[in-house]
């Protein structure tokens, strides 16, 4: 199988999920993937814009992560962060990856926006004080 890795801040308290953004988990698959995109839109920080870079700098996710503990964690690392930011933290993918394909504004490079089937199970699922 292999080790699967997710983009987590432990600040904020958020995840990427690879998988909602359409891409794969392991460590190789996010480097060779389009995804790896995200990581610099959400750490990007610079007080102007230029040519090549995001005009509206009230945008939600750019620059997002700047200056905060980011790390992509695997699931078989002894902290537990990976199972913990499952249960505990927000998965900002689908509005993040929204973002990033307005800003990218290419067809080859376009992410999923939407939560796979994993993510998407564990949303529907009731809170433990509306469960029967």
């Amino acid at each position: 199988m292999g080790q699967y890795f997710m983009l987590i801040n432990e600040d904020r308290k958020e995840f990427v999920c690879p998988h909602c953004a359409g891409g794969l988990a392991k460590l190789f698959e996010w480097c060779a993937n389009p995804q790896a995109g995200l990581l610099p839109y959400l750490l990007r920080r610079s007080t102007q814009t230029g040519g090549g870079d995001i005009q509206d700098v009230s945008s939600e996710f750019a620059g997002r992560w700047a200056g905060q503990r980011v790390c992509l964690v695997g699931d078989y690392d002894a902290s537990g962060l990976y199972k913990k930011a499952q249960e505990e933290f927000t998965n900002i993918t689908p509005g993040l990856c929204r973002e990033y394909n307005q800003f990218m504004d290419s067809p080859e490079l376009r992410l999923s926006d939407a939560l796979c089937s994993t993510c998407g199970q564990r949303a529907r699922e009731p809170e433990q004080g509306e469960r029967g």
